[in-house]
């Protein structure tokens, strides 16, 4: 499993955000949850609904229904909740882990769905859950399978160099006491916070989350910390494994790399995924020939240019004769 200080915790949901990917922050009490949260607010631009499930009733969350007539009814949401529906907004669902049943079920169809009370949610709104799962916590559920597979999940650690440059901004004399202590306040904040560490579950939903994150980052340094929040890391680390965008670019832009047999086949259905400029164009084709000539290994080829070619039909029309010229082993593969 994976974990994350607040800065890079805050990074991460900035990332998730415009995916429209669910986030539950976990972490001890007094972390910075929802510190974090209310910063996000504010860098975000977008208003902050508070929402703590722990003292709420389910109709307060999900709706009262309205009879519109014997037939069919309407539900009436909190007014609280519409610039959700507006303009977009930052929908904080604190302390679920210490609320019942009922109430999280009412919530259920934000999670995922991005639904409340039969209404859709802005595209900007951000939803964010935050649970406390220490050991010794009373009153608390253990959240089931269902209700986590609808999150990213973020497990928060305190970390000491963060909370010194926070106390720095704000109090900079007891700052540098804090700072003098720092390896010692270390071990005695591990100590004395632990708390239960939550996994990312690993189902098509959490498939379709690790979908979309590398879709978008795919080149982002962040990218496997985006992928650990979504996916469980065991199954994060597979689908990382021969993933090289480093030498994906190298190769569209004409370098000469060597490339690891075992991670060619990744590579390849990369670059046939892609939409690609004249020049990446062309030096794919030259990657393609090298490896056709190397491994003779025609079908792999043939998918992989008939792939490139569907996504870049506008590039095999205009070089159909240098292609036909350049590469006569592979122009019976590419499909206009």
């Amino acid at each position: 499993m994976a974990v994350y200080t607040l800065n890079e915790a805050k990074e991460v949901v900035k990332k998730l955000h415009p995916l429209g990917i669910p986030i539950l922050l976990n972490g001890g009490t007094g972390v910075g949850k929802t510190s974090l949260v209310r910063e996000l607010s504010e860098e975000l631009g977008l208003p902050l609904i508070d929402i703590r499930l722990a003292t709420e009733l389910p109709e307060n969350v999900g709706g009262v229904p309205q009879v519109v007539d014997s037939s069919y009814f309407i539900k009436v949401l909190n007014k609280d909740f519409a610039p959700a529906f507006e303009n977009g907004a930052i929908l904080f669902f604190d302390e679920i882990n210490r609320s019942i049943s009922w109430v999280r079920n009412a919530a259920m169809s934000v999670f995922f769905e991005r639904t409340l009370g039969g209404r859709k949610l802005h595209p900007n709104t951000l939803v964010i859950g935050a649970t406390n799962m220490g050991i010794d916590f009373k009153d608390t559920d253990v959240l089931d399978k269902a209700l986590l597979a609808r999150f990213a999940i973020l497990n928060i650690v305190t970390d000491a160099e963060e909370l010194v440059n926070y106390l720095d901004a704000r109090y900079p004399l007891s700052a540098s006491v804090v700072a003098s202590k720092l390896q010692v306040l270390s071990n005695k904040l591990y100590e004395e916070n632990r708390y239960d560490q939550l996994v990312p579950t690993f189902t098509p939903r959490n498939v379709e989350f690790a979908a979309k994150v590398i879709e978008t980052y795919h080149n982002d340094p962040l990218l496997r910390k985006i992928l650990y929040a979504v996916i469980s890391p065991d199954i994060a680390d597979i689908l990382l494994a021969d993933l090289d965008f480093t030498t994906v670019r190298k190769i569209l832009a004409g370098e000469d790399v060597e490339v690891e047999d075992a991670k060619i086949p990744t590579i390849l259905a990369v670059i046939s995924s892609m939409k690609l400029n004249e020049n990446e164009f062309m030096n794919a084709l030259k990657f393609a020939k090298k490896v056709f000539e190397k491994f003779k290994v025609e079908d792999s080829i043939v998918g992989f240019l008939s792939n490139l070619g569907r996504k870049n039909r506008e590039l095999v029309i205009k070089n159909i004769s240098t292609i036909n010229k350049e590469f006569p082993n592979l122009k019976n593969a590419l499909t206009l």
